[in-house]
């Protein structure tokens, strides 16, 4: 038996797990890789829940290796690590413009529309004028996530709260996942529901979680035990159990392991 048995680590990858402005053959620094390694090593199951595409999170095998299923997309979509397969998707479709176009409507300041389709592994980027040109053929083509960017963080928090009013009795949630970057997800596909679906997959006991921006917020609802980092969001520290004392690029989730193994060792 080993000692993080049943140990379901979940972290997302911006601000809580990688270095801000690191190259890429450092983007994760030395403590956290070598407590993850530690952690699987013994027994623990470890994965990221980013917004990402999976190839992106992927293409860092070598410094650290998921031992579970991959949660990319904020969790519209969920793959194998190994093989890439895809174990479980959730997509938008028609409903969501309607409420992109409600948004539009009521926010005078600058808006840039992305669109993460399911057929190519590339963000999409449209204007106003441009999404309004598309806005029908971009209907029929499904996609993981839609989002709405903005200019400045100030206008960030102005679409959020107008985006929150906006999707509130929908089947989608608005949450910001950079000051200026506002993502439309399915509530059934967000990080939150993927996590939990991968506590009941794996039989774990335990899921813990570690995030810093609001996207994180129902990944971190949903665990037995969750941290924001030092440095997250206000909304986002309310949301957790617990607070660490480092930042990512300090080894936050590092901080985190050696918090899991105490509590295994009682």
């Amino acid at each position: 038996m080993g000692l993080f048995d049943g140990v379901l680590l979940c972290s997302d990858w911006d601000g809580s797990l990688t270095v801000p402005g690191a190259p890429k053959e450092r983007i994760v620094c030395d403590e956290n890789r070598k407590a993850i390694a530690y952690f699987e090593e013994n027994g623990g199951l470890f994965t990221v829940a980013s917004g990402r595409y999976p190839d992106y999170i992927l293409s860092f095998s070598d410094q650290i290796v998921p031992n579970t299923a991959l949660i990319s997309l904020n969790g519209a979509k969920i793959v194998d690590p190994k093989s890439g397969t895809s174990l479980r998707e959730s997509t938008t479709d028609e409903s969501v413009y309607p409420l992109i176009d409600q948004i539009l409507a009521r926010f005078p300041h600058e808006a840039t529309f992305l669109h993460y389709p399911v057929k190519t592994p590339h963000a999409e980027r449209y204007t106003r004028k441009e999404y309004a040109a598309a806005k029908n053929a971009l209907a029929k083509s499904p996609a993981y996530k839609v989002l709405l960017v903005t200019d400045t963080p100030e206008h960030g928090l102005l679409l959020r709260d107008l985006a929150r009013e906006i999707v509130a009795s929908s089947d989608y949630d608005a949450a910001r996942s950079w000051p200026i970057g506002l993502e439309f997800i399915r509530r059934e596909g967000n990080k939150g529901s993927a996590v939990r679906w991968l506590k009941r997959e794996t039989g774990a006991d335990l899921l813990v979680t570690v995030g810093d921006f609001e996207n994180d917020i129902p990944m971190l609802k949903a665990a037995d035990l969750s941290f924001a980092v030092a440095g997250a969001e206000g909304e986002v520290k309310g949301a957790a159990s617990r607070v660490t004392t480092r930042t990512s690029g300090e080894g936050a989730v590092a901080e985190i392991i050696a918090i899991i193994e105490e509590i295994r060792r009682k």
